[in-house]
């Protein structure tokens, strides 16, 4: 295993059996005089809307209390590798994102493999896009008028659905009227997965040579390689498809997309799932900003609040956020 930062190395030995859904760090961290600000200082709405099968998608609103009008709206999807997560998880990273700026942040809980697998979960995030694009102006009260910037985000998993919508919204969003006030400003994906990683077959050809983060090396206690193996299972990709953009965004198209800011970790097996995106990106003339936080594992920054690495990394999202947000075009 490839050594890993100092500061992460002692919290490690001191939480050695850190779970992905452990919502106490949390509780912990709002507890804290750090946290406190994050739970005084944003306004949170609990809510469902509609899933094309009349599935009631559960999503969580975030405002800052400060009286400004939103002229931009984040849509989030958390991580857990299509099988654990909740609105819960990244809690905290959504009350960054609100309070960074005059805008409103829309977090989503999609469906979970092994219970519901490959398109749902998938169907579950672009049905969230549609009905956030067509209802902006009920579900967001404080919405500032004329035309209104929004960003795509997501981590890990939730970084996979996050581009899957972006590619498609650049159709869907044509022609559109109920967009005609929406300008998609910019793609925010962290540590994301974009591609099947577990056999060369699944990586486009162009891109084998870069796509060398699936080794043992890369593995941490946070992620191996057998457990990501069982998550691209477990979400139930036909063999014939991992090679379509509808699940893997490597896939798909790239010419046309707004800006991206992507956020990567260095000791992850899915380091290069992010590289190779950031690539596809630049190659089709797209402008991309990135992060590499070095000699840190698969999405460090929720594990572990209070530490200054985590800080950082949640500051650049936010900066990432504020450069999206300013684009126009």
């Amino acid at each position: 295993m490839k050594p890993l930062h100092a500061e992460w190395s002692s919290f490690i030995t001191q939480h050695p059996k850190i779970r992905h859904d452990d919502h106490q760090r949390n509780r912990d961290f709002y507890d804290s005089p750090a946290g406190h600000k994050f739970v005084t200082e944003v306004l949170t709405i609990d809510t469902t809307i509609p899933a094309s099968d009349d599935h009631n998608i559960p999503i969580r609103i975030y405002t800052a209390k400060r009286s400004e009008l939103s002229h931009g709206v984040v849509i989030f999807f958390h991580s857990g590798g299509f099988t654990s997560g909740s609105l819960e998880t990244e809690d905290v990273s959504c009350r960054y994102m609100a309070l960074s700026g005059p805008l409103t942040v829309l977090s989503v809980e999609y469906r979970l493999s092994p219970a519901y697998t490959f398109p749902v979960p998938v169907n579950d995030g672009w049905d969230a896009f549609r009905y956030i694009v067509t209802n902006l102006s009920s579900l967001v009260a404080n919405l500032a008028p004329g035309m209104v910037n929004m960003v795509v985000s997501g981590t890990s998993s939730g970084g996979q659905l996050a581009a899957i919508v972006s590619q498609r919204a650049q159709t869907w969003m044509k022609g559109n009227i109920s967009c005609a006030k929406i300008t998609m400003s910019g793609v925010l994906l962290r540590a994301p997965v974009t591609v099947n990683g577990t056999d060369s077959h699944f990586i486009p050809p162009r891109l084998r040579d870069i796509h060398k983060s699936w080794c043992a090396e890369l593995e941490t206690t946070l992620l191996k390689r057998h457990e990501m193996e069982e998550n691209h299972d477990a979400l139930g990709v036909p063999l014939n498809e991992r090679n379509s953009p509808e699940a893997y965004p490597l896939w798909g198209q790239f010419h046309g997309l707004p800006k991206v800011y992507i956020q990567i970790c260095d000791v992850d097996i899915l380091r290069d799932d992010a590289v190779c995106y950031a690539q596809s990106l630049r190659d089709a003339g797209v402008e991309v900003q990135e992060s590499l936080y070095l000699d840190l594992p698969h999405i460090f920054w929720i594990y572990a609040h209070h530490l200054d690495v985590s800080k950082k990394a949640q500051e650049d999202c936010v900066q990432g956020l504020n450069w999206l947000l300013a684009s126009t075009g």
